[in-house]
């Protein structure tokens, strides 16, 4: 590679520079002297303009002013850019060549001109600007972090500053830098737009030091926020700078910020911060920022102050707003409103109580009285009485003091609970429980809403409260329930995922009795619609699935409100651990179903039904009329196919698979529903008493038969959907925004994501490993009936076509089976897993004739690859499985020796692989070329850990012969 020998003028410019570093103005001029000699005399002309500016910078930086000034006089100031030279003056403190160029018009953000005398051929501009922001840019201010000529004023020396020549670099002081901005700004030496930019860098170097917490440098934030208070207080008194200012301070505030950057910004410009609060739904939402910033702020208008008055009011923050009730423009009869609607959606009703009566006292002040306040309450209507206007009667309800009742503590909510009123008073209640239910007043006599109704009414909406009081993320489920006050029913509540039931009577008596609103038993319901446990099908074990549903809701309501109080509680404990142990993980109403269809626990279970029973389960199963219309007879074993359709059914309509109560054997297959009579006859017997005479409940509907009304199933399904909806948003809810409630009902989190499974027909899922390919078969629906028939009329004996004897089919050639055989896969659960995949094979036809499987089993390592080439040979290979490993668990050896299948060409077509284990082992990063299914034989894994890349199926022990899987 040629390299050119520097000559007499390189030389020279090498000698300037070195000369400039001296900081002695002599040996600069000196310089500057043999630079000429070596450009001809005084002429520049071979010089370029990316030298000539390099050496004004490097002048500027070390200084003094007399350097500089002779490179500035020797080229005559014609400089192709100047803003880097003041910029790294400014940088260095050296405050007598920064007022000397801006004595000379040196503009900061100025951008690259043409010089006069072209001395060489001008580079892109980005050469002398290093591609920062200048003033004519059209993004300047548009984001905070945008690099400026401004922000190199409080860098330091990195080593890329030199245009030209060897990097330089000086010892810096950013106080020093800082104090020299203040200076020069006080004394107006600085346009509008350099002034907000050089604002605007040091606040960001300031955002810079304290972003990372292992990298905070406070010291570097406290000197830059100090030069940032002076500008603005030049910016407030003397009117420096311009709008971009409050902009600057505005876009200071996002997500996960430092609190001292939003602090600086609550208070120097309150009014900025309030006004984000406003816009942002993220700063809304972060309660625990707001909470931090309210002392530092002050109030601004009325509409500002409107926005943090919601806030709090939303989140339940009583001690804050006490912080600021003594704002001006803030309680206010505009404010206040709104406020007290929030509070109450959120369930805070001590906090809408306080906001309520500081609402009172504005209008009384103004001189007007209401009787009563409306907000609403999840979807419904309420009004909450409020004091009555002296001399006339109240028309919104009787006044209640906020007493906790008896056997609470702690409760941040008051609950009103005083003495019952008598039948003769209970017309007094009020329009307000009327309101709560949605329930037109006027209507009321109509729809026969008496007085204790409305009573109750109130007992719910108090129990409500307190629920979401404690979790505020129940709100928005409890919307989706109506309120049905009833008579007679046999139990205080029921639920069926569209209408909350409750016992007039039975509940104003309870409420006497215990002196507390039922909010565990209303806690209970609304956990069985968020876990869908309602939503079931005709074939579903009753009592089975009604004490799992139950036993499952009671473990989340203990996670939400704490445990019941008393001798229930301790027994719930007690059977919790024992299920806990004995079911090796988490208590879902799923899991505990299989395990009391198969009949254990029996003895217990008229206990557990009691214990753990909190409301009524009737409205969950449709009627022997409606499962089984036209009253015939049900055929306990069915046939294969319509079995199987009829199960598919059963379980796209039911929640997480719900089938009979029957235990399946694994060996019977998918294709041929029957069980053992004995079985069934035994998971009969072993039911609680009720559901034993009852035919249709326990066994499974016979094929010949019909599913319930489509209005019926129809309605179910929409309220299925939207529960499904609201799960899962809770689910994200409590991952995410709310995390410090998820945090409290782990189980509660586990569970909604067990219920939210979509569920996957297994044998559809198979089909996307197929590949077309022509097979020995008649294609029926390539087939002409029409010509056939027409020559066998025509001709007698002889058709005109034959059938095709080729049809093209998709199947499945090339496949990977992967079985986990580490330590905590049993035996047992293999088999079930292998016998299943098989028959589902074979019942479809899967397989062309000759085909390339291989079964693969892995621990932490490859143990054994078996290839199968037939059918025949994969029956034999699994009635005869022998397995190797039992060690840990990592996924990846297997992966690897697929791909050295691979590229040993082991595969013509493989279209994918399925991993059969529990969860727990280490997953590959790269995704592979073929589909990968990790299929898991139980809920207890963790499915975040899945890569993105995988599908994910979770087949449990007791449905692996099911045709539906979820």
């Amino acid at each position: 590679m040629y390299v050119r020998e520097p000559d007499e003028k390189d030389r020279a410019l090498a000698a300037l520079r070195e000369a400039i570093s001296t900081r002695e103005p002599s040996l600069v001029r000196h310089g500057l002297d043999v630079l000429a000699k070596a450009g001809d005399g005084r002429s520049t002309s071979k010089v370029t303009p990316l030298e000539a500016v390099d050496l004004l910078e490097r002048a500027c930086t070390y200084g003094p002013r007399a350097s500089a000034q002779a490179v500035w006089e020797y080229f005559q100031g014609d400089f192709v850019y100047t803003g880097w030279a003041l910029a790294l003056a400014l940088r260095c403190a050296n405050e007598d060549v920064a007022r000397w160029l801006l004595g000379l018009g040196v503009d900061l953000l100025g951008a690259v001109r043409q010089p006069k005398a072209l001395r060489a051929l001008l580079p892109h501009e980005g050469s002398f600007t290093r591609f920062d922001l200048v003033r004519e840019s059209p993004t300047l201010f548009l984001n905070n972090m945008d690099h400026t000529v401004s922000t190199e004023v409080f860098d330091n020396f990195s080593g890329t500053e030199q245009i030209i020549g060897k990097p330089y670099a000086v010892p810096t002081s950013l106080r020093a830098s800082c104090k020299l901005v203040g200076t020069l700004a006080s004394e107006g030496l600085f346009d509008a737009v350099v002034f907000d930019d050089l604002f605007r860098a040091c606040v960001v170097k300031a955002w810079h030091a304290l972003r990372h917490a292992r990298d905070r440098d406070p010291k570097t934030a406290q000197t830059c926020l100090a030069l940032a208070k002076h500008l603005l207080k030049l910016h407030r008194e003397r009117d420096l700078g311009d709008g971009n200012v409050r902009l600057i301070m505005g876009n200071l505030i996002v997500p996960k910020a430092d609190p001292d950057i939003m602090a600086f910004v609550c208070l120097e410009m309150p009014d900025v911060f309030l006004g984000r609060l406003r816009a942002l739904s993220w700063l809304q939402e972060d309660t625990e920022l707001i909470c931090r910033m309210v002392p530092t702020l002050s109030p601004a208008t009325e509409q500002d102050n409107a926005a943090l008055l919601l806030v709090l009011a939303r989140s339940g923050l009583m001690g804050e707003l006490k912080a600021i009730a003594s704002w001006p423009d803030t309680f206010t009869t505009a404010n206040l409103p709104a406020a007290v609607e929030a509070a109450s959606v959120a369930g805070h009703a001590e906090v809408a109580t306080w906001l309520l009566a500081r609402l009172e006292a504005v209008r009384e002040a103004d001189g007007a009285v209401p009787t009563a306040a409306s907000v609403r309450l999840g979807d419904a209507t309420a009004a909450i009485p409020t004091r009555r206007q002296p001399g006339k009667p109240a028309t919104g309800g009787t006044a209640q003091e906020a007493l906790p009742p008896a056997g609470t503590k702690g409760k941040d909510t008051p609950r009103p609970v005083s003495a019952v009123p008598t039948d003769g008073s209970r017309e007094a209640a009020g329009t307000v429980a009327l309101d709560r239910a949605g329930v037109n007043p006027a209507d009321a006599v109509e729809r026969g809403v008496d007085g204790a109704a409305q009573l109750a009414i109130q007992i719910v909406e108090l129990a409500r409260s307190e629920i979401v009081s404690q979790n505020p993320f129940l709100a928005g489920p409890f919307s989706l329930l109506t309120l049905a006050p009833t008579r007679g029913a046999t139990s205080a509540l029921a639920v069926d995922g569209q209408t909350l039931s409750f016992n007039v009577d039975q509940l104003i008596q309870d409420f006497v009795t215990r002196r507390a609103a039922p909010a565990h038993d209303m806690a209970h319901a609304l956990v069985h619609c968020l876990l869908l446990h309602p939503f079931v099908g005709t074939t579903v074990g009753r009592e089975a699935w009604s004490l799992a549903a139950d036993v499952a809701a009671e473990k989340v309501v203990c996670e939400l409100l704490g445990p019941r109080e008393g001798e229930r509680g301790r027994q719930q404990r007690a059977v919790f651990d024992r299920l806990c142990g004995e079911l090796h993980g988490e208590i879902t109403a799923e899991r505990l179903y299989r395990v009391l269809a198969g009949g254990a626990y029996a003895p217990m279970r008229d206990e557990w039904a009691e214990l753990f029973g909190a409301d009524d389960h009737a409205g969950w199963y449709p009627s022997d009329d409606e499962a089984h219309p036209g009253d015939v007879g049900h055929d306990q074993q069915g046939t294969s196919d319509d079995a199987g359709t009829t199960a598919q059914a059963s379980r796209t309509q039911s929640h997480a698979g719900w089938g009979d109560d029957r235990p399946k054997t694994c060996e019977s297959g998918p294709s041929d529903h029957q069980g053992s009579p004995a079985k069934d006859d035994r998971a009969v017997n072993d039911r609680a008493s009720g559901g034993a005479t009852d035919a249709g409940a326990d066994t499974p509907a016979s094929p010949a038969q019909p599913s319930p009304p489509e209005v019926i199933a129809q309605k179910g399904s929409d309220s299925k959907r939207r529960w499904l909806r609201a799960a899962k948003s809770m689910r994200t809810d409590l991952e995410t925004l709310s995390r410090r409630y998820g945090t409290k009902a782990q189980s509660f989190v586990k569970m909604l994501d067990v219920s939210a499974h979509e569920q996957i027909d297994y044998r559809e899922f198979l089909r996307q490993f197929a590949v077309s390919g022509e097979q020995l078969r008649l294609s029926d629906s390539e087939f002409d009936y029409i010509f056939y028939t027409y020559g066998l009329e025509l001709y007698k004996d002889t058709p005109l076509i034959e059938p095709l004897e080729y049809r093209d089919e998709r199947r499945i050639r090339d496949f990977a089976i992967v079985i986990d055989t580490s330590s905590s896969i049993t035996p047992k659960v293999v088999q079930q897993f292998v016998n299943t995949t098989f028959d589902v094979l074979t019942s479809e036809s899967s397989f062309f004739e000759r085909t390339n499987i291989h079964i693969i089993q892995a621990d932490a390592q490859v143990q054994s690859d078996t290839t199968i080439s037939s059918l025949a040979e994969l029956d034999h290979w699994r009635r005869n499985i022998r397995l190797r490993g039992f060690g840990g668990t990592d996924f990846r050896p297997a992966f690897r020796h697929v791909r050295k299948l691979m590229e040993d060409g082991e595969f013509d077509d493989l279209r994918g692989l399925i991993y059969f284990t529990d969860g727990w082992g280490i997953y590959p990063e790269r995704m592979p070329p073929y589909k990968t299914t990790f299929v898991f034989y139980d809920e207890d894994h963790r499915p975040e850990l899945v890569p993105a890349w995988a599908m994910q199926i979770t087949l449990h022990p007791g449905e692996f012969e099911s045709m539906s899987v979820y």
